[in-house]
């Protein structure tokens, strides 16, 4: 491992982060604390704050409200992740991506001030996009939390403007909790006192309980949820994400409410995300062929219902499936979903991704079901063996799609 002074590259930087703590994921916001206010706390110095948590929909929500705001003519930086291709995705400030020569000298000042103490990867980088809106000014700043909401290290934030609560399903029980109650109590560790919210449909009459009695414990004001009208037309597919526009407008109404509504309709016309039922038409990988290609990052149930939706909606018969998935993810809930639609399932090995299930392993959880399943080595081996006149979905992770969009 290099010295610090050393490195003079993104990709080292990255690694010698990700060496300060030998676990990913650590809740505990004493290490992130103590370096912001090593580094003079920027968090207390941005403007407007949306925080967004929950388990779906967070990214999409995210991008409908930037985009709105941007056609409002506002300048806004975000904070998201995980990246798909190029981890500068995760930090834009002012509607564009963080330039490598600023990430890089900005990585290094937070890991001087941090003099090689333990730290996740994920605090940070939090600390360094805190650092980076402080800085470089915006309008607004909506922020994502990596994962949960209390203990997440975005929830060093305290003057918000809105809170955001997208759907709250069950997933990553190894780090929110095992119950539905734990992981929504983790991701309403996000309100605060007397701050506005704007909480999403829920699946669960039973999450959206738990979520208004915080919600008046915190004494939060509600916001009505936007009810969108049918004929307004998104940028991005799938009926599910009508919801995360209707939050997304409550949202930006709730800060901006002389906003126009022939701003918030061009706004989110013109969203993209990319990753979420994506049609892709051209590429090296899909060059040669004639049907739909569709590719969306979901990796739990709820996921996969939205999946489950849009392929009904397009009735274009039965699926080739190309499924690659993290090891702590429920494989068989996830398809049992989708399974009508599936014709055959094409399993890989995402790449470089330790944590991801082999081809084999997921092999053997799909033996239950009665399409055929086929072992592949590689993403192009499996895009090459799916038949061309029949519609290929590609799903299963968001690091998949990164895959994906990197070889296309």
């Amino acid at each position: 491992m290099k010295a610090l002074h050393q490195i003079h590259k993104l990709d080292e930087m990255l690694i010698y982060l990700n060496s300060l703590h030998p676990k990913y994921i650590d809740f505990n916001l004493n290490r992130i604390k103590r370096l912001m206010k090593k580094l003079g706390n920027p968090e207390k110095k941005l403007p407007l704050i949306v925080h967004i948590a929950g388990t779906n929909g967070k990214g999409s929500t995210l991008s409908f409200i930037k985009h709105i705001a941007e056609e409002h003519g506002l300048k806004v930086n975000c904070y998201l992740s995980p990246h798909l291709i190029s981890f500068n995705e995760r930090i834009i400030i002012n509607g564009k991506m963080i330039s490598e020569k600023i990430l890089l000298n900005l990585l290094k000042e937070v890991a001087i001030k941090n003099n090689n103490a333990k730290i996740t990867f994920f605090e940070i980088t939090t600390a360094v996009a805190f650092l980076v809106f402080a800085k470089f000014k915006s309008d607004l700043c909506i922020i994502e939390t990596g994962l949960g909401g209390k203990l997440d290290a975005t929830n060093i934030l305290n003057k918000k403007s809105v809170v955001v609560l997208t759907k709250i399903g069950l997933d990553h029980k190894e780090f929110l909790g095992k119950t539905l109650k734990q992981i929504t109590l983790e991701k309403c560790g996000i309100l605060r006192k007397y701050t506005p919210v704007v909480i999403g449909q829920q699946r669960s009459k039973y999450v959206e309980k738990v979520i208004l009695k915080e919600v008046k414990n915190k004494q939060c004001p509600q916001i009505k949820l936007f009810t969108m009208p049918k004929n307004w037309k998104l940028g991005l597919s799938g009926d599910h994400q009508y919801n995360n526009a209707e939050i997304a407008v409550s949202t930006i109404r709730c800060m901006y409410p002389d906003i126009k509504y022939t701003t918030i309709k061009k706004g989110l016309y013109k969203t993209q995300w990319p990753g979420r039922l994506q049609t892709i038409y051209q590429g090296k990988l899909f060059n040669k062929r004639s049907t739909i290609t569709l590719i969306d990052g979901a990796h739990n149930v709820d996921g996969a219902m939205a999946i489950n939706n849009h392929l009904k909606k397009l009735n274009a018969g039965k699926w080739t499936v190309i499924l690659g998935m993290m090891n702590n993810k429920s494989v068989t809930n996830f398809i049992k979903v989708i399974e009508k639609h599936i014709e055959k399932v094409f399993v890989i090995q995402i790449e470089k991704q330790i944590n991801s299930f082999t081809a084999t392993q997921l092999e053997k959880k799909l033996k239950k079901f009665d399409f055929e399943t086929i072992c592949f080595d590689t993403l192009e081996q499996a895009i090459s063996k799916a038949p061309k006149s029949k519609p290929l979905l590609i799903t299963g992770s968001l690091y998949l799609m990164g895959e994906i969009l990197s070889k296309n």
